[in-house]
């Protein structure tokens, strides 16, 4: 197999359609049931599905939204290679019906995509009757502040822009899918109990709005809070805020 580039960017050739492109969640699961029963005729014990089997229905499953080929296939295979179940989408209305029937446990999707954009994809998402509370990162090359401030407000788990590097991918994705829980480091907390409150409730997937109503505060408080934390940590979003303050074990 061929080395991944280290940063993933526009160009390349698209990824030949998989048979795992059109397995959905429920089809997985209707055959993981019908193994555990066994044939008819069978003494009722059932039979353990096969350790690949297994293994596939233990692994989370992220949802990936691009209408750009490579781009859909470099993160698809970066993502299976970490031990990821993999659905992509080329489109908004793809993404809405793997999500109903896939049920990710995080999605990545991209805001510039013709017909219809991921702010819109990303309501749909939310709302009935897909209704998915999962993670949802943006994954786009608009840079402008207002859109990451929108992506954020909308109640989006974090926002990464193009080019980017494949490690720094992984890593936000462990993070919001809860599994970047290295030992608490010995560096002391320089945040206080609110500023920790505020990031915590944000790392979570909550809009300002939902962490102002929480603490009673001002949603310009909670963002002077934000901002006072990407000052005392040295950076410069969200989710850098939460990779360090949870590598020290501060959240």
């Amino acid at each position: 197999m061929l080395p991944m580039p280290a940063y993933v960017r526009r160009g390349g050739k698209p990824r030949p359609r998989r048979e795992s492109d059109n397995r959905g969640h429920a089809a997985r699961y209707g055959a993981h049931a019908r193994g555990c029963r066994g044939t008819e005729g069978s003494t009722g014990e059932g039979v353990a599905p096969a350790p690949e089997l297994e293994s596939e229905l233990m692994a989370k499953r992220i949802l990936v939204v691009d209408d750009e080929p490579d781009i859909r296939r470099l993160v698809a295979e970066a993502l299976e290679v970490s031990g990821y179940d993999v659905q992509t989408a080329a489109n908004g209305d793809e993404a809405i019906r793997a999500a109903s029937l896939y049920i990710p446990d995080l999605v990545l999707l991209d805001i510039m995509m013709p017909d219809m954009d991921g702010f819109t994809v990303y309501e749909r998402l939310r709302a009935r009757p897909v209704d998915l509370r999962s993670p949802v990162i943006f994954l786009t090359a608009r840079r402008e502040i207002n859109d990451k401030l929108l992506g954020f407000e909308k109640g989006a788990a974090d926002y990464i822009t193009k080019p980017f590097h494949i490690k720094e991918l992984l890593a936000r994705v462990k993070v919001h899918l809860g599994e970047l829980t290295p030992p608490k480091g010995d560096i002391p907390n320089p945040l206080t109990d609110r500023e920790l409150e505020v990031l915590g409730l944000l790392a979570g997937g909550k809009t300002y709005k939902q962490v102002a109503r929480a603490l009673d505060l001002s949603q310009s408080t909670v963002r002077n809070h934000l901002h006072n934390v990407y000052h005392k940590l040295n950076v410069v979003d969200r989710a850098q805020a939460v990779i360090v303050s949870r590598e020290n074990g501060w959240i």
